[in-house]
């Protein structure tokens, strides 16, 4: 019963929100049913989701779209495919040089977030790797912690 009250809130807040951000709410809708998820996916989602808003919506936008040709897109990112392995680390320790998604090259570095803990990086990475067209899955903390300890 608390794991469908739970994925009930998840969704009611998802949809909830002004008429003005009804699309970005549309395409912030999970790639997997949350049913497909269990307990610890579900909340990894929820509280990624949450964080996202926090450390990452300033730069990426709320729909995952990036700004322009300045800040790269995470919806449906073929960067996110091809470099699934490096992601914590990107995320964790930020990015400088350039780099092509989806076929556009942005040049803009990506600051660091050295404060996450390994928790807080896998549940912004399954948060990403879930929404917006994204199809690489969910992130474990253990996943996050082999990729922050190799090298680059």
């Amino acid at each position: 019963m608390k794991k469908q009250l739970f994925i009930l809130a998840v969704i009611l807040s998802m949809a909830s929100g002004c008429s003005d951000n009804k699309k970005a709410v549309e395409n912030e809708v999970p790639n997997n049913t949350l049913s497909d998820f269990d307990h610890k996916e579900t909340q990894y989602y929820s509280n990624g989701r949450r964080l996202y808003k926090t450390i990452c919506q300033n730069c990426h936008m709320e729909n995952g779209e990036g700004l322009g040709r300045l800040i790269p897109p995470l919806a449906k990112s073929d960067f996110l495919t091809k470099n699934r392995a490096d992601l914590p680390r990107i995320l964790k320790y930020g990015l400088h040089g350039p780099i092509t998604v989806n076929g556009v090259e942005y040049n803009q570095p990506m600051p660091a977030n050295p404060k996450l803990t390994d928790i807080e990086v896998a549940e912004i990475l399954t948060y990403i790797g879930n929404t917006w067209g994204n199809g690489i899955g969910s992130f474990t903390t253990e996943e996050v912690i082999t990729s922050l300890s190799e090298k680059e």
